[in-house]
């Protein structure tokens, strides 16, 4: 291990750990991959083996003595994990990490026996999107404060947890993380030909600024209001060009409203090849999802693309605390298409913008959203250290120092 990751020398004795989910998403393999091959600690992996009909694709990245079959039982918006209970009380860990969310009666019981058995207990979880007042405040709370820690996906969170009254030792921020080794790997095999020829292919052969979108099209993702503003950036003189990567139950809505506002849109339609997705973001200058957006953010930022999408910070996915305002993209004022178009503008103003508005992009996912500082800093929380928001800042990009392959 070498340069900043030195610095992370101070964990103690490895700790056994469980790590309990109700299921594993495909998209969670990277950072288990970390976990389990570089992690300072043991971490086993406890969930179902199935995803209860939410359509999504579940790893099998886990091997089979690291896991440990946890079945879900749904009962409405409760859901019961029998096994929880099990490990909690068992000798095996002294570690346990919750997913955690409060609607789930044996998590609570897991956090309440872990303790009593002097385990270490940690909840993994958004945590709060917003100051909730009355009951469900109350209660949210209260679970929060079985755990030693919470391991926190952003910082608005931490700042919401402060002012519940919670310790800031205690509200670790973790950040979240796509395969970022393997964008590294097929960004750097993209084709400066290959990715001018898709740009053509896509926007058409003059400088208008290239805008795409890449998400289910769906009405809660606001997309309208992106074919509104290309609309006000024609007002305004300067017209750009869309792309909409996906499909969805919004589509032909949204090409009626393309047509009429006589904007510049092609749909692509799904499209899921890691290679044609990076072309794709790579030959845009610019990702747009005005409604909520969460792992779309790294995607984009990941390829070298800036990212715009809304401010409210009640709706939306931590993640977009990735994009920084006028550095790496724009956030507008919520379901205000003007400054939307105002923004777009703004960030593609001129090539040279662009091109920092990459380098930018990609330094942030480098130094935070990414696997290897994913795992680093869930080591820390695990050994006991005090929640330190500026750890990763002092000592990172940690995905380059440690060589680009995620070693510890």
């Amino acid at each position: 291990m070498a340069g900043a990751l030195q610095s992370n020398n101070d964990l103690g004795a490895p700790r056994r750990v469980v790590v309990l989910y109700h299921y594993f998403a495909h998209y969670r393999e990277a950072v288990i991959r970390e976990l389990l091959e570089h992690g300072h600690h043991r971490y086993d992996f406890a969930g179902d083996t199935k995803d209860h009909g939410q359509g999504i694709r579940l790893t099998h990245a886990i091997p089979r003595d690291r896991f440990v079959r946890a079945a879900c039982h749904l009962m409405g918006p409760l859901v019961l994990q029998p096994r929880a209970i099990g490990l909690a009380l068992s000798g095996r860990y002294d570690t346990l990490i919750l997913l955690g969310n409060s609607k789930w009666p044996t998590t609570w019981l897991a956090a309440i026996l872990g303790r009593l058995r002097g385990k270490r207990v940690l909840f993994w979880t958004h945590g709060w999107l917003k100051r909730e007042p009355g009951l469900a405040g109350r209660v949210r709370n209260t679970f929060y404060r079985l755990a030693h820690g919470l391991l926190l996906y952003g910082h608005n969170a931490k700042c919401i947890g402060l002012a519940n009254g919670f310790d800031a030792d205690r509200l670790h921020v973790i950040y979240n993380s796509l395969d970022y080794r393997e964008q590294d790997r097929v960004r750097g095999s993209l084709d400066a030909e290959s990715v001018a020829a898709r740009r053509r292919e896509v926007y058409g052969d003059d400088d208008r600024p290239a805008v795409m979108a890449i998400t289910r099209l769906q009405p809660a993702k606001k997309l309208d209001m992106l074919v509104e503003a290309a609309a006000v950036c024609e007002k305004r003189g300067r017209p750009v060009s869309l792309l909409f990567v996906g499909d969805g139950p919004d589509r032909q809505r949204l090409e009626a409203i393309a047509g009429e506002h006589g904007v510049r849109a092609r749909f692509a339609g799904a499209v899921y090849d890691e290679p044609s997705i990076a072309e794709y973001l790579a030959a845009s200058d610019l990702c747009v999802i005005p409604g909520p957006a969460g792992l779309t953010v790294m995607h984009s930022l990941a390829y070298g693309t800036p990212f715009v999408t809304n401010d409210d910070t009640s709706t939306q996915m931590p993640e977009f605390e990735a994009v920084v305002q006028g550095v790496n993209g724009a956030l507008f004022k919520a379901w205000d298409t003007e400054d939307l178009a105002a923004q777009i503008l703004a960030c593609t103003e001129t090539a040279e913008l662009r091109e920092r508005g990459r380098a930018e992009s990609i330094e942030i996912i480098e130094r935070f959203f990414n696997p290897v500082t994913q795992r680093v800093l869930i080591d820390r929380a695990v050994s006991g250290h005090k929640a330190d928001d500026l750890w990763a800042a002092w000592h990172g990009p940690l995905y380059r120092t440690a060589g680009g392959k995620g070693s510890g």
